[in-house]
């Protein structure tokens, strides 16, 4: 739309009424700058409507940029705990809460309060994150937000905060990519889900490649893992259709195994050195080939045996997973280089071709056995006297899933393929949540305060989450987003609550049941009142996961004395 300040706020307002999440309409330029305007996102209003003016190489994730913030909505008031009412238009000399600067206002902020000052003085106090976002910014200036706001004396206010801004970006150097950098790779997201109930599944592998099936037997857990190996292939494809395509492997844990050599091999010195290569090396290699296709390996019955033993090495190096400058995800290698006969015994097996072998056999500069961010590693798990549970170290690592429901008539007419086609569209690119804030901070900071009032109720519990939960959770919304663009929040916080909260807490009643309580008001609060709440007000929506799951423990402890996610 062309830039007019005072249209483009009787838009925003427009949107805001009809819940009109649309943001293309809310965008513009203005001398050089990109303008945009945000009044929340995918169904859920913003508390702080707001203006931003970025210059090129300036992100309100990271950067400074001159915005203009309204103060005053019914849910900005709603936060306030002394009552009192504030109504005010801020301009404001914007400086990033995410992530540091590269470039300050320097001087010409010397002289001005922060936003926190403001509040102090407006008498204006909260414990919400999202609204406590902008207070390092510095006010530039104030107007009273009423019948009589003078847009065209905003607006040269404005333009003189931009002149002022354009003169620092002007005196400085910024950094710019190398010409030789690697354009950014982005899959183009081609698929058919057929069903929402897969959505969850499809959205936790892009989000974090191993996942957790937990259920009672025969419920289909490995079954789904092959099915979604198979939905990767379209009709045509060599191996549509395939029982066993070659993008799938099982592997059945034994429970004697107390160390990685069964799985992921071992040294040999019988007769000089050589690797015996496990399985899951061998499945590793041959996604590497075949980066874009997604590679599924099921580990069957996957706590049979300790999991931080056999999978030590898988455990760890999950973590190290990066977003490079050319949208790859990288990892630390799963097997340290090493110029050794073993290591290059390893590599003549996993590589066919002379060019391959040398590359990984190569000291500096060479190619390692990393993990390929099209390798989904998902296993199955049942609970019972014969099975290992899982330490904390393994539940923060994996996105988990109950399969405990049982539809007897389901597949009975039709024993196709119920996903549909998901080609590659569950390969990742993000790996933190830094790299998907910048183009989703609206829906970003609605999560996190979220997770604020999660951590409130673990306050002083082993169960308070931290970084790489929050990480998961932020990366989880926005890939739901993309997979299934009709996605509400209550949704993502559902899911996300079920797999990543829950999943960790366990114990008697003293260690559990305060937690469980504060988290059953939350989750009926954020999760359980949204729903059949559809952004255009239609059809009623299922059930919530975690309230259902909430219910299920808080009765386990009441029967038992203790609880637990797992059965």
């Amino acid at each position: 739309m062309e830039y007019s300040l005072e249209k483009l706020v009787t838009s925003m307002w427009e949107h805001r009424k009809n819940k009109d999440f649309e943001r293309k309409s809310l965008e513009s330029s203005y001398r050089g700058l990109k303008v945009k305007a945000s009044i929340g996102m995918t169904g859920n209003i913003s508390k702080i409507p707001w203006i931003s003016y970025c210059a090129k190489g300036q992100e309100t994730r990271k950067g400074i940029y001159p915005v203009l913030l309204f103060y005053g909505t019914q849910e900005f008031l709603q936060e306030n705990l002394n009552h009192v009412n504030v109504r005010k238009i801020v301009l404001a000399y914007g400086v990033s809460a995410t992530q540091k600067p590269d470039v300050l206002w320097g001087a010409e902020v010397d002289n001005k309060k922060t936003i926190k000052e403001a509040f102090a003085e407006w008498k204006y106090e909260t414990a919400d994150t999202v609204i406590k976002k902008y207070n390092s910014s510095y006010i530039y200036k104030v107007y009273n937000w009423d019948d009589s706001v003078n847009y065209e004396l905003i607006q040269k206010d404005i333009d003189a905060i931009i002149d002022t801004y354009l003169q620092i970006l002007e005196k400085i150097s910024l950094p710019v990519k190398s010409k030789e950098t690697p354009p950014l790779k982005k899959r183009a997201l081609n698929f058919n889900i057929l069903q929402p109930k897969y959505y969850p599944y499809l959205t936790a592998l892009r989000t974090k490649p191993f996942m957790l099936l937990a259920g009672i037997s025969g419920t289909g857990k490995s079954r789904i893992v092959r099915e979604m190996a198979k939905a990767c292939w379209k009709e045509g494809d060599p191996e549509y259709g395939k029982n066993h395509p070659r993008n799938f492997c099982m592997v059945q844990v034994k429970p004697n195994w107390h160390d990685s050599s069964e799985l992921i091999g071992y040294v040999s010195r019988l007769n000089g050195e050589k690797f015996v290569v496990g399985p899951f090396l061998r499945f590793l290699a041959a996604a590497i080939k075949d980066p874009d296709t997604p590679y599924f390996l099921c580990l069957d019955e996957m706590n049979l045996a300790p999991v931080e033993q056999y999978f030590a090495e898988y455990l760890s190096v999950i973590e190290s997973r990066k977003l490079q400058d050319d949208g790859s995800i990288t990892t630390d290698p799963i097997i340290p280089y090493e110029n050794t006969d073993a290591y290059g015994s390893l590599i003549d097996q996993l590589f066919d071709t002379p060019e391959e072998r040398k590359t990984y056999k190569t000291g500096e500069g060479g190619k390692r056995l990393t993990l390929p961010q099209n390798l989904f590693v998902v296993g199955t798990v049942n609970m019972d006297e014969t099975t290992f549970s899982f330490s904390r170290k393994v539940l923060d690592r994996a996105m988990t899933i109950e399969m405990n429901e049982v539809d007897l008539s389901a597949g009975l007419k039709d024993a196709g393929n119920e996903i549909g086609y998901i080609g590659n569209c569950i390969i990742g690119d993000a790996a933190e949540g830094c790299d998907v804030y910048n183009d989703n901070s609206d829906l970003c900071d609605q999560v996190l305060a979220y997770l604020v009032k999660v951590n409130n109720i673990l306050e002083g519990t082993p169960f308070k989450i931290a970084y790489r939960t929050r990480n998961e959770f932020l990366m989880y919304a926005v890939n739901r987003q993309k997979l299934a663009p009709d996605s509400q929040l209550w949704q993502t916080l559902d899911e996300m609550t079920s797999m990543k909260i829950l999943s960790r807490i366990e114990g008697d009643e003293e260690r559990t049941k305060k937690v469980l309580d504060g988290l059953n008001v939350l989750v009926k609060e954020q999760i359980v009142d949204k729903i059949g709440e559809k952004a255009d007000g239609t059809s009623a929506l299922p059930g919530s996961t975690s309230a259902t799951k909430i219910d299920e423990m808080l009765a386990k402890l009441k029967a038992t004395g203790f609880t637990s996610y797992w059965a």
